[in-house]
């Protein structure tokens, strides 16, 4: 089994699934496995409002767009921590494409876990549980404070 670590975080990265590089400043790990095909992307961002909030924008900028279809929407708990957990689907009249998100906070960060795939699959369900439950958190990766952010140097 191979763990993927930044320093802040440790997660356990799936068997043949081969790492792509991170285009934007918080995307922590990116991956793709093309037999399945799927991507697990996993964020963190600083953040200063909650679950709740995040979740009505979420879902306030999804029922705007007629592509996106909300499968499931809800908190749930993992490893004793509140998520919450989207699940949509997105259509372009030929192509279906599911994603499973998972969002978790914790001293005023954001960590997103974010599973693509082409097609629903209850057996996956598990195996994207395990990959969340193996976060562990040494320490926050941003401190925020009166309004702004910078990386956690300690």
């Amino acid at each position: 089994m191979t763990m993927f670590t930044n320093g802040f975080s440790t997660l356990q990265m799936p068997k043949d699934f081969e790492p792509v590089n991170a285009k934007d400043e918080f995307t922590e790990l990116y991956l793709v496995n093309t037999k399945i095909p799927m991507s697990i992307k996993f964020s963190t961002t600083p953040t200063l409002v909650g679950l709740p909030d995040i979740r009505a924008d979420i879902e306030k900028n999804i029922v705007s767009n007629d592509r996106i279809t909300i499968i499931n929407s809800d908190f749930i708990v993992i490893n004793d921590n509140i998520y919450y957990m989207i699940i949509s689907s997105f259509e372009d009249g030929e192509n279906q494409i599911r994603r499973n998100e998972f969002l978790y906070v914790e001293d005023n960060n954001l960590y997103i876990f974010e599973f693509t795939y082409p097609y629903a699959d209850r057996e996956l369900d598990d195996f994207y549980l395990n990959i969340i439950r193996s976060l562990k958190i040494s320490v926050p990766k941003y401190i925020v404070e009166n309004g702004e952010y910078k990386i956690n140097h300690e």
